[in-house]
């Protein structure tokens, strides 16, 4: 990942200003029904530019938001309310997230999953469900299209994930396609909602 992690710090300007000339609620409503409500603990994971952070916060929510690139995380903070946590961390195992002693009543991967190598999935999973609340949900986004910026996307699927979710207790309660807000014509997207099976 260190090679895609090289290009959003290179580009973190362009990059901000990409994901904040769109809004949550265009980007998200595909899962509407379960945006969370005020009191919530959110972990927003790849937070980038803190559109979603912002956004969880202004609805009364708590925030841990996780983002691996510096500069992408410093623009982040500094145009963000400073009652978001910011985190400089990765998956697959989030090890100062960890230390945080903290669960999660949602946890968001947008325009995440498909930059983590298919052999490096399972593991990232597992380490999510051990930051996740009993009645909690974890939100993926999965981008089908290629990059074309020197970023490294790996395929994705709704088969791959169901397979790995039930392997960590995980089932799927929701799941969505949704063309790209930013109008990218090769770009589609699939939005799938998890939750622990009992």
């Amino acid at each position: 990942m260190s090679q895609t992690i090289a290009v959003y710090n290179q580009k973190a300007e362009q990059f901000v200003d990409q994901y904040d000339s769109v809004t949550f609620e265009s980007v998200h409503k595909s899962w509407q029904e379960y945006w969370p409500q005020s009191g919530y603990k959110i972990l927003d994971i790849g937070a980038g530019s803190g559109r979603d952070s912002r956004w969880f916060v202004n609805q009364g929510c708590s925030v841990v938001a996780v983002e691996p690139c510096e500069n992408l995380r410093q623009l982040g903070q500094t145009n963000s309310p400073s009652s978001i946590q910011w985190v400089g961390d990765n998956l697959p195992n989030l090890i100062h997230v960890e230390a945080l002693s903290r669960q999660f009543d949602l946890i968001l991967l947008s325009a995440v999953w498909m930059h983590i190598p298919v052999g490096l999935r399972l593991t990232s999973l597992k380490a999510l469900v051990k930051l996740l609340n009993t009645q909690g949900k974890i939100i993926v986004t999965l981008r089908h299209g290629d990059f074309d910026d020197g970023r490294k996307g790996y395929d994705v699927s709704m088969k791959e994930i169901e397979n790995l979710a039930r392997q960590v207790g995980l089932m799927i309660c929701h799941q969505s396609g949704s063309d790209d807000v930013l109008q990218r014509n090769s770009v589609i997207w699939e939005t799938v909602v998890l939750r622990q099976q009992n």
